[in-house]
């Protein structure tokens, strides 16, 4: 590690040079006002006695290059800040600040327009007389601190960002789970030996050292034996619910926002990826070309790759899934489109978390169906959950796929471009008779506007009126009720191989997922707990 002087964006700071370790970043920003430079490609901090001196506690063995101690505190923003002492007497600067945006409107003034457009992506709204600068990282600390001494007015709304990163508060006589976006359950507990016994029982619950909690994917039906542990144990058993993330948004496009190259798109189209890829990979693909606003895309370095997935994972704090598929689309840039060689970037793929879909009992869905009393948004709903269809695959479904002498529904291409056969219901096959002999389609099973395939948009909105007809608050999609389609075929017996068949799962894998969904025979198990003498 070296630490040397530098003239950054008008400012006296200190560059400090390591190799990237996720320790070393993190005593680095125990220094105030503690910054990582794109551009640089480095942290620096404030070139201040304070900052100096802890740098040098924090990192002992810190080369100091052509460096000496500061000899009196200077504000990290002193050289930019002298204009502005001098302009006590200037007109109000407004600050509107939003999730996303922070709006500025100021009088003109060279320091003030230099200052701003030092930051990525600020720009100038001709039409409104003010500036926007992406809401992110420690842009909104920066510009107040700047202006400080200036008549500011600041709009600003308490609840814009809430702030998880630390750890929840309970009691020691409480038992707190969070529900986590309905993806993760957490749970907060004083150790205990009993406790703990049963929560390492729960299927995929797994101990978070980082977050000091245990953690399994969320289920509704969980709740209940937790509740039961709790009460056992005589803790109090509390439950919330989280649904804000942490990490900066995502960069917000603007007229200047550079778009996916025509042949990245074209090399998509000639591979025959599905429209739904298409669409993620050149949306993934905008966001890094957008990283690097300045550079020539060919000419991005495998360094310059590696920061932005570091980026995305400790700024963005984007999910593993999301991370994956990035790293996917930017390689099909420089290995597809240009013909590179394959590489591997160094930085470790992460695992996917394990989540468990949110299901429907058989009497949720006889509930959703009753509701629904329109002939052809019935024969919809029910002929996905009969054959555990996606939405892309009901939408795709013509009408000679229908075999009603085999009491089949033929799935042709669907995801993997894979083709199956899944299950046709009686009752079902009685709705789409009566469905085809008012509706009389000609070659999609369920036609749109001008004989058009049917607009996945409304198959989602004739299944979120029908949950809030039913008086069903879950929270599920209309990719729920495959989900439940296999979850009941196993709670009837089914066995598992035929129900991977059916759903097209390449692996056992996947499949056996809803295992862990079912919650048939829970009833006749015996909780240990009620066995002890207490």
């Amino acid at each position: 590690m070296k630490a040397t002087k530098i003239e950054h964006h008008s400012e006296s700071r200190i560059r400090v040079d390591f190799i990237y370790n996720n320790k070393a970043v993190g005593l680095i920003k125990q220094v105030d006002d503690a910054r990582w430079s794109q551009s640089l490609q480095a942290w620096h901090i404030p070139y201040t006695k304070n900052a100096f001196t802890k740098l040098k506690e924090l990192f002992p063995d810190v080369e100091i290059v052509g460096l000496q101690s500061p000899t009196k505190e200077i504000k990290p923003t002193e050289t930019l800040a002298v204009k502005s002492s001098q302009m006590t007497g200037m007109p109000e600067i407004s600050i509107r600040v939003t999730p996303e945006r922070i709006f500025i409107t100021l009088p003109k003034n060279d320091a003030d327009i230099h200052y701003l457009r030092s930051f990525k992506f600020a720009r100038w709204d001709q039409n409104n007389f003010q500036w926007i600068i992406p809401n992110y990282r420690t842009n909104f600390r920066l510009i107040k601190k700047y202006f400080q001494g200036r008549k500011i007015r600041i709009e600003e709304k308490e609840s814009m960002r809430i702030d998880e990163s630390l750890p929840p508060i309970y009691d020691s006589k409480q038992l707190l789970a969070v529900n986590r976006q309905n993806k993760t359950l957490r749970l907060y507990f004083n150790y205990n030996q009993t406790v703990m016994f049963h929560v390492k029982q729960i299927p995929l619950c797994r101990w978070n050292s980082s977050e000091s909690c245990w953690t399994l994917p969320f289920n509704e039906a969980i709740l209940q034996p937790i509740q039961s542990i709790a009460k056992g144990a005589a803790l109090e058993f509390v439950y919330r619910i989280v649904s804000h993330t942490k990490g900066i948004p995502r960069l917000p496009k603007h007229a200047n926002s550079r778009k996916c190259p025509h042949e990245y798109v074209a090399k998509l189209k000639e591979l025959r990826y599905s429209p739904n890829t298409l669409a993620v990979y050149t949306d993934m693909f905008e966001e890094f070309m957008n990283y690097y606003p300045d550079k020539v895309i060919h000419e991005i370095n495998e360094k310059e790759i590696v920061a932005f997935l570091r980026y995305l994972i400790n700024e963005r704090q984007v999910s593993t899934s999301y991370q994956n598929q990035s790293i996917n689309a930017i390689k099909f840039y420089y290995e597809r489109v240009l013909g590179g060689q394959r590489k591997i970037y160094l930085i470790e793929r992460p695992r996917k978390e394990k989540y468990l879909p949110e299901v429907l009992s058989e009497e949720e869905v006889t509930a959703i169906l009753k509701t629904i009393t329109n002939l052809k948004h019935r024969a919809i709903i029910m002929t996905i959950y009969s054959g555990g269809l996606r939405i892309s695959e009901l939408i795709n479904l013509k009408v000679k796929d229908i075999d009603s002498q085999r009491m089949q529904i033929r799935v042709e291409q669907a995801k993997g471009k894979k083709d199956r056969y899944t299950l046709l219901s009686k009752k079902t096959l009685l709705i789409l008779r009566q469905y085809f002999t008012e509706y009389k389609p000609k070659e999609w099973l369920f036609e749109g506007e001008g004989g058009r395939q049917y607009a996945d948009s409304s198959i989602y909105k004739i299944f979120k009126i029908a949950l809030s007809n039913a008086k069903i608050t879950k929270k599920v999609s209309i990719h729920s009720l495959r989900h439940s389609f296999a979850t009941h075929l196993l709670e009837n017996g089914t066995d598992l191989r035929y129900i991977q068949n059916l759903l097209g799962h390449s692996s056992s894998k996947t499949t056996e997922i809803y295992t862990h969904i079912t919650t048939k025979g829970f009833d006749q198990i015996k909780n240990p707990l009620d066995k002890l003498d207490i």
